[in-house]
């Protein structure tokens, strides 16, 4: 599991009863690198009116949440449910994961509070 999501990944168990952390992880990575990383990202986020959220996600101030519904106005059914089975999470759940980790990995995946500095 990369080290991005480390930190976040230790509150899954918890927060997602029954989804292993792993899980969790390889479904984001899936999610950033089908999107063409953060910047990729940010570009469906825009694209699906989310843009103040996602650019809060990069800055350096505080991260603005996100739903499930509004994950899923972003990524199609189709493919949020590719996503789920390809990482054995239920789909119902893999929105809901998203909304959760995806903030935090990005404000990881962007520490000095610009794209230029995502490796993801």
């Amino acid at each position: 599991m990369s080290g991005l999501l480390g930190s976040v990944l230790g509150q899954v168990s918890t927060l997602f009863n029954g989804v292993q952390a792993d899980s969790a992880g390889k479904l984001v990575d899936s999610v950033l690198q089908s999107s063409g990383g953060v910047q990729g990202l940010v570009a469906k986020f825009q694209a699906a009116g989310l843009g103040e959220h996602a650019a809060s996600w990069i800055g350096t101030g505080s991260n603005l949440g996100i739903t499930a519904s509004q994950i899923a106005s972003v990524f199609p059914p189709a493919q949020i449910e590719a996503f789920a089975t390809q990482h054995g999470v239920p789909a119902g759940v893999a929105t809901q994961l998203l909304a959760h980790l995806l903030p935090q990995a990005v404000d990881k995946a962007t520490p000095g509070g610009t794209l230029a500095s995502a490796t993801a």
